[in-house]
């Protein structure tokens, strides 16, 4: 499969691609490491006519911790870097442990944290090549009216498969959008539409700049795990993030989240458990009815490389096992 042609921009700092996004958004993609942009690239899913790679920006390419406000991670920086990173695996285990996860240590040396955030949604029906794409009727995402892997309806069910996502939204995390005219902070759960035909809510001349999270409460426990048919490189089929603030000798659960992903068109907070485990004592029967909660969250379709029961069983099975580890 060969990429199809596009002129290629270099920017010389993070102001210059902002202007230049002014002028070309809607024609361009942002490149960092590549991993995923290139090879939908070669499949015929994106043909943008501008390339701009922001790789070699110094404002994006550096982890910073700050005693007083927490660690601020640049969209730049490789994946590979941030789970080295001993400050990020002495106070942000679970970050590590959902890099540690991203595809092999091959493309986490080149793929970048601001990727796996943005990386596009997929289906077994959307990310196939062009002649194969052409035997089914034309899918919402690719500009269709009906969804292949349900059979039909009005709505995208292509999942969202990133690592990092998840952790970082149980963390808190919020994320930095550049551009010409402003600056804005917002929460990354806010970046997922929930829609896999346009999963992201980003503007044509924004960039994502960097990632910041707050510092952890004392006695916080975060765990990230995923399942896959292969043990690297694949993408997950069903993944999840916890995090567990415990108090004293009781272990009383003082502040819970847990977030799912690879099952859905994002990543999804089950509120639920919160509420179900915040002021109580963490007891096996506890994490028994948290883990049964993930399962009826978790809703997959038959869009990836597993059953969507068999996924819905892994969500469970992964709750109930990050849950047991903090306790």
């Amino acid at each position: 499969m060969r990429l199809p042609k596009f002129l290629y921009v270099e920017p010389g700092s993070l102001e210059e691609a902002c202007l230049f996004l002014e002028e070309h958004g809607r024609e361009s993609k942002l490149m960092a490491g590549g991993t995923d942009l290139l090879p939908s690239m070669k499949l015929g899913l994106s043909a943008p006519k501008w390339l701009i790679n922001t790789s070699a920006l110094p404002q994006l390419d550096q982890v910073e911790f700050d005693e007083g406000s927490g660690l601020r991670i640049g969209a730049s920086v490789k994946i590979g870097a941030l789970e080295r990173n001993a400050l990020v695996r002495q106070k942000y285990p679970g970050i590590a442990l959902a890099a540690v996860c991203v595809g092999s240590p091959q493309l986490r040396q080149m793929g970048t944290v601001g990727g796996n955030l943005s990386i596009d949604t997929r289906c077994d029906y959307y990310n196939q090549p062009d002649l194969w794409r052409d035997c089914k009727p034309k899918c919402i995402k690719m500009g269709g009216e009906t969804c292949n892997a349900i059979g039909g309806g009005r709505k995208c069910f292509a999942v969202f498969s990133g690592d990092l996502a998840p952790a970082l939204i149980a963390l808190d995390a919020r994320i930095r959008l550049v551009s010409v005219r402003e600056e804005r902070i917002i929460p990354l759960s806010e970046l997922y539409t929930g829609n896999g035909a346009k999963p992201r809510a980003i503007k044509p001349e924004e960039i994502l700049a960097g990632v910041e999270v707050p510092l952890l409460p004392a006695g916080t426990v975060g765990t990230y795990a995923k399942f896959a048919v292969r043990k690297a490189i694949d993408f997950p089929l069903a993944g999840v993030a916890t995090l567990l603030t415990l108090e004293g000798k009781e272990k009383l659960c003082r502040a819970a989240k847990v977030v799912i992903g690879a099952v859905g068109p994002g990543p999804d907070e089950v509120k639920a458990i919160g509420q179900l485990l915040e002021g109580k004592k963490l007891s096996l029967q506890l994490i028994e009815e948290a883990s049964s909660l993930a399962f009826k969250a978790a809703k997959p379709v038959a869009n990836r490389g597993s059953s969507p029961v068999y996924r819905k069983l892994m969500i469970k099975a992964l709750v109930r096992k990050a849950l047991r580890q903090a306790l």
